[in-house]
């Protein structure tokens, strides 16, 4: 009798020649998922939590100040006890030098390490010392020293102009009035810019901490920090009232 389309599937299965049965039902596969399940029930075993070492690290390498101070437009010197600009001096005498320079006799702490950047008027003003030099030898001042960076960096310049690049103080909402963008120049020393090699920071062990303290909690997250509470909940205790959250918990 022929089969329609509506009757129901018939269970795999096929039959050999002896009259044996196979089903085509995954039987193994499930058996070895049994038994792995058991395996990691009852067999195991957990591994030890690391032991949590103690490190030290400078403090003050958590500050949020910026590394170098900017210069001020336009830019100035202390010299003995009078604030004296660049003009003060290169407006006096005659101070054209070999560019690329070779032996300075004067701003000899400076060590000029920038790449194909080796030339001093390729970013100061030849006439105006108290200006930077954009292309096309238009001259801005010390203030938009961002500017004069972005004419070869342009990359992270644009980087720079949305937050990915450079330091963000104060919040990151814009809006707020309280953010802060530092400037190039602020961590990046312009003759030498390269950063030396920095050792990163011990890695979070807040879980591992042992007891956390009210006093240590972050502010924003009220009197006592939610990782305490789980620990409190997970011991058992009573769980600290949420000020911070409008008083729920």
């Amino acid at each position: 009798m022929p089969r329609h389309s509506h009757d129901a599937p018939e269970r795999s299965m096929s039959v050999s020649n002896r009259g044996t049965v196979y089903l085509g039902f995954p039987y193994p596969v499930a058996a070895v998922l049994g038994l792995l399940a058991l395996w990691f029930l009852f067999g195991g075993g957990l591994d030890p939590l690391p032991e949590l070492v103690s490190t030290q690290y400078d403090a003050s390498r958590l500050s949020t100040e910026p590394q170098r101070r900017i210069m001020s437009d336009p830019p100035s010197i202390k010299v003995g006890s009078f604030d004296q600009r660049c003009s003060d001096c290169h407006g006096v005498f005659d101070s054209r030098v070999v560019d690329p320079p070779v032996d300075l006799k004067q701003h000899a702490h400076i060590e000029l390490r920038h790449g194909m950047n080796d030339r001093c008027y390729n970013c100061h003003g030849r006439e105006d010392r108290n200006k930077l030099l954009l292309h096309g030898g238009v001259e801005i001042g010390y203030d938009q020293v961002e500017m004069l960076c972005a004419k070869c960096h342009g990359t992270t310049y644009r980087d720079w102009q949305v937050g990915m690049h450079g330091r963000t103080n104060g919040s990151w909402d814009k809006g707020s009035g309280r953010q802060v963008r530092l400037k190039c120049t602020q961590c990046h020393d312009p003759h030498a810019p390269a950063y030396a090699p920095i050792v990163p920071m011990p890695a979070p062990n807040t879980l591992r901490m042992g007891p956390q303290s009210p006093d240590g909690a972050h502010e924003h997250h009220g009197p006592q920090s939610p990782l305490t509470k789980w620990k409190n909940v997970r011991h058992g205790d009573q769980p600290l009232d949420g000020a911070a959250h409008g008083g729920r918990r």
